[in-house]
């Protein structure tokens, strides 16, 4: 499951102090590039995303999913880690793909019991119903669906896509 699918539908506004932090991180720039075009950001590449965002579900999950990926290795943590100092701007997005505010998630976590080696990831402290604390990993399928979907339209002649190139692309999903 891609980090964008554990999200609300209606995500809140981006602030601007976001945006510059995105626009700074390169390597998140390039893969967000990347597996939006099939190639390096060009000139205007994050005036484009920022544009494109409210309207785009598919431009916020290949963000989302990119930062969860580049900068947090597949790994947001549920709050940011005690003594990290971090750019507010990404704090944002951690909070965001955390599912929470700016405000709780730079505040320390209560210091946790004793989990298990490899136990289910719960916190027996909390009490056995308590579910394990959210980690939202970028998704490979919908990085193969991107680049298979770059495939086919540059297959493609000018605005139409060839139907047999549909239909097997449609297959490869289904199985």
């Amino acid at each position: 499951m891609s980090a964008a699918e554990e999200l609300p539908s209606r995500l809140p506004k981006v602030p601007a102090y976001a945006w510059a932090w995105l626009q700074r991180s390169r390597p998140v720039l390039a893969e967000a590039a990347r597996r939006l075009t099939g190639a390096a950001p060009g000139p205007g590449f994050a005036d484009d995303l920022r544009r494109r965002w409210d309207a785009d579900p598919f431009v916020q999950g290949v963000v989302l999913d990119v930062i969860a990926d580049v900068a947090f290795r597949g790994r947001v943590p549920a709050s940011r880690p005690v003594g990290a100092s971090w750019d507010r701007g990404l704090t944002w997005w951690a909070a965001l793909l955390a599912g929470s505010t700016p405000q709780a998630y730079g505040t320390a976590p209560p210091t946790p019991g004793q989990r298990a080696l490899f136990g289910d990831g719960r916190d027996p402290a909390a009490g056995a119903g308590a579910p394990p604390a959210a980690v939202l990993v970028g998704s490979h399928e919908r990085r193969a669906l991107a680049q298979a979907l770059r495939d086919l339209l540059r297959a493609g002649d000018g605005e139409s896509v060839p139907a047999a190139e549909v239909r097997r692309l449609l297959a490869d999903l289904e199985h």
